[in-house]
């Protein structure tokens, strides 16, 4: 006779290759629990669950995705399985100031790194963009975010500080002597999802998520912060063409 946790709920789960982001999505949803996800999460899954008690669903699909959770006031927390170092409280916060236009990406590199005395690595091959900086005073894993962000770039971190690599062809043209390139034009990053929207909603007309009243993206089937189906909220957005 199958032994069931008392009073979990059982979980069934099926990925043929789905985003782990959506699959943590769809646990919770099951469960009924609220979550924040504390890590990126942009790798396809594959697992099939059936009728699985709810703690050894999240158990699979933590150990799957090299994750960890904690509960805090009723909310699951989705966290690196190694937890980041400690600041040390002697020592301040490290941010840089980046403000400048057409600025080469080796040049936004180098001074990340005398700002905040970290060492950046910038894999061969990294394509040699310019940017528009308007970011007064962000912490420097904010500013990697917003560099990569949409340039078919990553960062990751080392033991020794960050490195830059390509993450996939780049969609601005590089740099070349005929020509400056198109370049992009960054701001100081808002707290927002990780996944990159295909569609902004209009600032005048937000969509907001009915559960938490999150603001939501037109490509999105489930709210980044409480895990709702708003997925016919979004379609129905499209339709009506905002």
């Amino acid at each position: 006779m199958r032994q069931v946790v008392q009073n979990e709920p059982l979980i069934t789960l099926e990925a043929q290759g789905r985003d782990a982001r959506e699959v943590f999505a769809e646990l919770f949803r099951q469960a009924g629990k609220p979550f924040v996800l504390h890590i990126t999460l942009e790798r396809p899954l594959y697992l099939a669950l059936r009728e699985t008690p709810f703690p050894r669903a999240l158990q699979m699909l933590c150990e799957a995705t090299d994750t960890r959770f904690s509960v805090r006031d009723g909310v699951y927390l989705i966290l690196p399985r190694t937890p980041p170092a400690r600041p040390d409280p002697s020592r301040p916060a490290r941010t840089v100031r980046l403000v400048g236009q057409q600025m080469p990406l080796q040049q936004v590199v180098r001074q990340i790194e005398t700002q905040a005395g970290v060492r950046i690595e910038m894999v061969p091959g990294v394509p040699q963009l310019r940017f528009n900086l308007n970011l007064p005073a962000v912490e420097v894993e904010a500013a990697l975010e917003a560099l990569c962000k949409g340039t078919g770039l990553r960062w990751e971190r080392t033991s020794q500080g960050y490195r830059i690599l390509a993450a996939e062809p780049p969609r601005l043209k590089e740099a070349s002597a005929s020509g400056s390139p198109p370049a992009k034009s960054l701001r100081s990053p808002a707290v927002q999802p990780r996944s990159i929207p295909a569609r902004a909603i209009p600032p005048d007309r937000p969509l907001k998520c009915p559960q938490c009243n999150y603001s939501l993206q037109l490509d999105w089937r489930y709210c980044p912060l409480c895990g709702a189906w708003v997925k016919p909220l979004t379609e129905r957005a499209k339709r009506e063409g905002r």
